[in-house]
């Protein structure tokens, strides 16, 4: 079921059927995810081999982020937050966690002049904190209640 949502949170944001920000299913790429940590539940913690959990995790923390990015960016049209958003679309595209580190450190400092000069609504605020919580999260259940609470926002702003 929250392959659902989170496939349904990036068709939202980013205006389509198929977003292709991974280069292949969004709902696959949660499942994915779902199903390492599952397993990794089962087996007490201990890693199994071929689950990269991290990885896995880190896609759908940067779906999330680039979900609320893209909306953001949308509402506030400035550079600043077109940046980020394309460095996390690249960073989406990255086949290891070292990929996607170096693809963010690169521009880092497209995050910090994020929030510099910055006026925003509401909307926009809130926008902001689920995406700070998103970096933030590392766990299944924090990011299950961000997508959650983003899908609520995405139907106030969108309409």
């Amino acid at each position: 079921m929250s392959e659902i949502k989170f496939e349904t949170l990036l068709q939202k944001a980013l205006s389509a059927e198929s977003p292709a920000l991974f280069g292949r299913g969004e709902a696959l790429v949660y499942k994915e995810f779902e199903l390492a940590e599952a397993r990794q539940r089962a087996h007490y913690g201990q890693i199994q081999a071929g689950d990269n959990l991290h990885y896995k995790f880190e896609k759908v923390r940067l779906g999330v982020a680039t979900a609320l990015m893209q909306v953001f960016a949308e509402m506030s049209d400035d550079d600043d937050s077109r940046k980020v958003l394309d460095v996390l679309k690249r960073a989406a595209k990255g086949n290891s966690v070292a990929q996607i580190d170096a693809i963010i450190n690169k521009d880092v400092k497209a995050f910090d002049n994020l929030y510099k000069d910055l006026f925003i609504n509401d909307d926009g605020e809130m926008l902001l904190d689920l995406f700070q919580r998103t970096l933030q999260a590392d766990s299944k259940a924090e990011i299950d209640q961000i997508i959650k609470e983003s899908l609520k926002l995405f139907d106030i702003i969108k309409e």
